[in-house]
């Protein structure tokens, strides 16, 4: 039988699949990256980055987020998601907690690269 992975989501932040999964809550994929945040923090990316080589997807459940995508700015609220596809660069610009987000990227390979400032 094929192994089946079934879990409940935690309280804490983690990766559910991707390469390297750091706790039992995960599941080991080479094709699929899960990040589950759950927190009252806020947090952004330090800087604009893309993907070289894989798409990605946020879905909010809960609170919310605003992107700048190209210089635009856009706010995802709970039961909405975006997508980037790979080359746009994008960036979290702020984060409404508490909240509660799953971000999706595949294939899972380590492609992202940041915006130099001079871009």
């Amino acid at each position: 039988m094929t192994y089946f992975h079934h879990r409940k989501l935690p309280d804490y932040s983690t990766l559910l699949a991707g390469r390297l999964s750091p706790d039992e809550i995960g599941f080991q994929s080479d094709r699929l990256q899960i990040w589950y945040n759950h927190t009252t923090e806020a947090w952004v990316d330090p800087l604009p980055h893309a993907h070289r080589e894989s798409d990605e997807c946020f879905i909010i459940l809960q609170g919310s987020v605003i992107v700048e995508v190209e210089g635009e700015r856009f706010t995802i609220g709970p039961r909405e998601f975006c997508c980037f596809p790979i080359g746009i660069y994008h960036q979290i610009v702020e984060v409404h907690p508490p909240v509660e987000t799953l971000m999706l990227r595949a294939p899972s390979v380590s492609d992202k690269v940041y915006q130099s400032e001079s871009s």
